[in-house]
């Protein structure tokens, strides 16, 4: 009898398969891997809370009073400057893009010297949203200076927003540039500047801003909009 009840609890055993067997992470018996995932887990958790804090402030701020605006902003620029993760940095600077207060200028400025090129961008695109001299200044000061192209092409971009014969001039003189990022970021700054669409060929948008009727050409890396653009339906 004995034999026969084992021989059945083989038998369903094996007909149930391996489907129904829960899955076990035998390295939790391993003390220092479990403390590992603990402290992992205890990181993750805080980072989450962070992320998750700053979203909500980020669609909070405008409808925040401007006393509140005011203090959230200059905390946020002292803590862009204590802040050793890179990807939190960056975090911060997004939040602090969405309060135009004053106040805020110290945090972007800091964040312009940022040793992460990816968090001198968000920079850049958050002077682009903020009127006014100073603004302008520091983004064609990131044009001339920042020896990173994306951080280049990026203040470019920005700069589009900001009339002045000195925007105009540094996105034309973009227009010439030997590496086609920066060329295509000045194109994309005059389209805004201008309200002009001539296309994605540099040499186009040189005619045009000389008072010529140029050609539009395309070279197939446009977007739809631009291959749909009315000018370009009729040649």
């Amino acid at each position: 009898m004995r034999v026969f009840i084992v021989l059945l609890i083989g038998t369903l055993l094996q007909s149930i398969g391996c489907h129904s067997r829960p899955i076990v992470h035998w390295s939790w018996l391993n003390l220092d891997a479990w403390k590992e995932w603990r402290d992992d887990d205890r990181y993750m958790t805080t980072w989450h809370e962070k992320e998750t804090f700053l979203e909500d402030l980020r669609h909070e701020a405008d409808s925040l009073p401007l006393k509140e605006q005011r203090q959230h902003a200059t905390a946020l620029s002292a803590q862009i400057k204590e802040e050793q993760v890179p990807v939190v940095r960056r975090e911060l600077v997004r939040t602090l893009a969405r309060f135009h207060v004053v106040e805020s200028e110290a945090g972007l400025r800091t964040a312009m010297g940022d040793s992460d090129p990816d968090i001198r961008m968000v920079a850049c695109k958050a002077w682009g949203t903020r009127p006014g001299e100073t603004a302008k200044t520091v983004l064609l000061t990131a044009i001339r200076s920042d020896e990173d192209t994306d951080v280049q092409a990026a203040a470019l971009r920005a700069l589009g927003n900001f009339q002045g014969q000195d925007s105009f001039n540094e996105l034309r003189k973009a227009l010439e540039s030997r590496d086609p990022v920066v060329q295509y970021a000045g194109i994309q700054g005059l389209r805004k500047m201008t309200g002009e669409d001539w296309g994605e060929d540099p040499e186009t948008w040189i005619s045009g801003l000389e008072g010529k009727e140029p050609e539009i050409v395309h070279n197939g890396r446009e977007s739809l909009i631009d291959a749909l653009h009315p000018r370009n339906l009729l040649r």
